[in-house]
């Protein structure tokens, strides 16, 4: 019996054991900065010779990515488009495209065949409204007087909201025609915009568009960002005058990039439609900064040297990125503020090696 009760307790104590290994193990992989080694501090005296020189670190909230492309266009339905009112032989336009138009502004003249049948078919829209209005407005007195069927009333009516909805129709079209007394036609601009031209050659057919115009406000920055990065993304960089804001992000991914839509911080981005851009990312990073010089190797590991009294204490870090001369990184606990040897320190490296070789 106590040779049973042994063999229980020398597998309990085999498993547990195992069990506190893998629990070490599994907490070097979830956190490697944890994980890392760490070095006895040494003395600033053992620097004696050597310039010595150290910076605070500093905190950051953002990490640089690699430049991106991105394509200054508009969003989708945010273009008011302007079509044939009727099939066009030929059009002159009387602005380049791109350029910026006022409400109202005379953008080409138009002719064709079908313009004076367009205009004669107006003609006709308001004399047959002005027909069966009459019609209307007489048999409504007739039908509450029961001389009429219920039948008649219907049709009379069905034919005068059909011809009301016609020339509406037409006068909606008409909008964005200016006719002169010679019934020469020109095409107006609804609003204050961007005149974008459409490049289709040959006849233009009655629907067919004959211009955009985009709003000045209506105008973004397409671009496809890694599916890594989205989550963290918090702005772009144009140029130090100009960010760009995130405006939206579209709901399908394509692959392995999802389409983020920006916007323009202000004037001073100077974008133009159909302009290829290199974009720099700005991403969230809870992490800090400190000039290159001031991290070194040792096995693997990245480090920074900490000032501590006349002692230099080795933190590991976990390189993120860079920004113009310093590393950015992250570490288990908080350096805001510590100084960092940024000299020397690839003599204090070879310290640490030659002390490792012992």
């Amino acid at each position: 019996m106590l040779l049973n009760f042994t063999n229980k307790v020398r597998h309990f104590l085999r498993d547990l054991s195992r069990l506190f290994l893998f629990c070490c193990a599994y907490s070097m992989l979830c956190n490697p900065v944890l994980a890392m080694q760490r070095l006895a501090p040494v003395s600033q005296a053992s620097l004696n010779g050597f310039d010595v020189e150290f910076a605070s670190i500093k905190k950051t909230q953002f990490i640089v990515g690699q430049s991106l492309i991105g394509d200054v266009n508009f969003k989708p339905l945010e273009n008011y488009t302007v079509p044939f009112a009727f099939d066009v032989q030929q059009v002159n336009y009387f602005y380049a495209n791109g350029s910026l138009v006022e409400k109202g502004a005379t953008i080409a003249h138009v002719e064709g065949s079908d313009v004076h049948h367009f205009l004669d078919a107006y003609q006709s829209a308001k004399d047959m409204l002005a027909i069966t209005k009459s019609h209307y407005d007489i048999n409504q007195q007739h039908l509450k007087n029961k001389i009429i069927r219920s039948t008649e009333w219907v049709e009379i009516t069905k034919n005068y909201f059909d011809a009301k909805l016609n020339l509406e129709h037409m006068q909606h079209q008409i909008a964005f025609l200016n006719i002169d007394s010679n019934e020469n036609v020109t095409l107006v601009s609804p609003k204050k915009g961007i005149l974008k031209l459409t490049n289709a050659p040959g006849t233009r057919v009655m629907g067919d568009t004959a211009f955009d115009i985009i709003g000045l406000n209506s105008i973004r920055v397409k671009i496809e960002v890694p599916l890594a990065f989205v989550d963290t993304l918090s702005h772009f960089k144009l140029s130090q005058n100009c960010t760009l804001n995130i405006e939206s992000y579209e709901g399908i991914a394509d692959k392995y990039h999802q389409t983020v839509w920006a916007s323009p911080s202000s004037n001073k981005c100077k974008l133009i439609l159909g302009q290829t851009l290199n974009v720099t990312p700005v991403n969230n990073l809870a992490g800090f900064k400190i000039a290159k010089s001031a991290v070194f190797e040792f096995e693997n590991t990245n480090y920074i040297a900490l000032k501590s009294g006349d002692k230099l204490e080795f933190q590991p870090v976990e390189l993120k990125g860079t920004h113009g001369q310093d590393y950015v990184f992250t570490a288990n606990k908080n350096l805001a503020g510590q100084p960092a040897l940024i000299s020397s320190v690839s003599a204090l490296q070879g310290m640490l090696l030659h002390l490792g070789r012992e």
